[in-house]
């Protein structure tokens, strides 16, 4: 009788997960590597759950070491072609995982970036560790000082209201990417985009809060003969550098339907407020005027998706609409839909009480 309580006894605490000391280790559960057109390195970590890692520098060498224990069937051996990385060692520690990239040449500081990515269970993605290298001529953002970067949860804040937050602004399109166009005038969405853009920068500094802008004139952000992925990436770059709270991409919509108008908030659920940001600002641009609820909708947008602080994409009515172009041309509808995302902001993180 005895045998069977204390057989029952351990199937139940295994049920519970009581006594399972090893339930809360991270584990790496796959490594994938890429390079992309610029021929830059990037090596991707798949875990079980956010973990941490730090990068280490020298002269001849980069280490990345992640808290998470290493799955045996995982590859301990990798080589790229480059002119800065030649392979890539990989060893189990513990409950640590040590990735050693020897280096063809001295590695600088902007030229390597480490992030995490939480899940998507929309797109089947577990949460992960990222590595960026310039393995060519291009650099990515700074990340890293004094010979270590470290890499953890990213540093965006939701508490404490919206005094003090750092937001980027983002005013969708710009220099010899004129978006799309009205229907009847022609007027071209990144002409609308700045204007709003700078009327919310105004109103969010007078509630004390410390606005960063990707762009501030009729400019490309990257540069004229820039790739789509390049002029995007560096307006997150902007956000990233300036360690946004959270990062507002401002456009314009537009149709084949000239009937078809209303108002519409795009995310992507990287983090937990993603989704709350867009519904709050999308509720302030609706009390605007009696126009048409588009809803807040989860898509794969790259700059909200490639953005590690909270994000959303405001799509600011129909240029294809006569009568939405009007308004959207109009300093005092600009006025209005500027005030509106500010409210949606404020409301935020007013209401959303998170956790730093």
């Amino acid at each position: 009788m005895l045998k069977r309580i204390m057989i029952l006894c351990l199937v139940i605490m295994s049920i519970m997960g009581v006594g399972c000391v090893n339930a809360a280790t991270p584990q790496i559960t796959a490594i994938n590597w890429s390079v992309n057109r610029e021929n830059n390195l990037r090596v991707v970590l798949d875990c079980t759950q956010l973990t941490n890692a730090k990068a280490e520098l020298t002269d001849t060498s980069l280490t990345i070491i992640v808290n998470g224990k290493l799955r045996p069937t995982i590859g301990r051996r990798y080589s790229f072609a480059g002119s800065t990385v030649k392979s890539m060692n990989v060893s189990a520690q513990g409950d640590k995982t040590i990735l050693i990239l020897p280096l063809k040449r001295p590695l600088k500081s902007s030229e390597y970036k480490l992030f995490l990515l939480r899940n998507n269970p929309g797109a089947k993605r577990p949460d992960r560790v990222v590595l960026d290298i310039v393995n060519g001529d291009r650099t990515v953002g700074e990340q890293k000082s004094g010979g270590i970067a470290n890499c953890i949860i990213p540093t965006y804040s939701v508490a404490g209201g919206i005094r003090g937050k750092h937001i980027t602004l983002d005013p969708g399109h710009g220099g010899s990417d004129p978006g799309a166009h009205g229907s009847v005038t022609g007027v071209e969405e990144k002409s609308i985009t700045l204007p709003v853009a700078k009327k919310l920068k105004d109103i969010l500094e007078s509630k004390g809060v410390i606005v960063a802008m990707t762009r501030t004139t009729d400019v490309d952000v990257w540069g004229s003969d820039a790739t789509d992925v390049q002029e995007l990436q560096a307006r997150v770059d902007v956000a990233e550098k300036n360690k946004a709270d959270l990062f507002i991409s401002v456009h314009c919509n537009a149709n084949t339907n000239k009937n078809i108008g209303g108002f519409s908030t795009y995310y992507n659920p990287k983090t937990p407020y993603d989704e709350k940001i867009a519904e709050f600002i999308q509720n302030r641009l609706l009390k605007t005027a009696n126009l048409r609820d588009l809803g807040t909708r989860s898509a794969n947008l790259y700059v909200n998706k490639h953005s590690s602080m909270p994000s959303t994409l405001v799509e600011l009515l129909f240029l294809s609409n006569a009568r939405e172009e009007k308004l959207l041309r109009s300093n005092w509808f600009q006025n209005k839909m500027a005030q509106a995302i500010a409210d949606g902001i404020e409301d935020f993180y007013k209401q959303n009480g998170g956790v730093s």
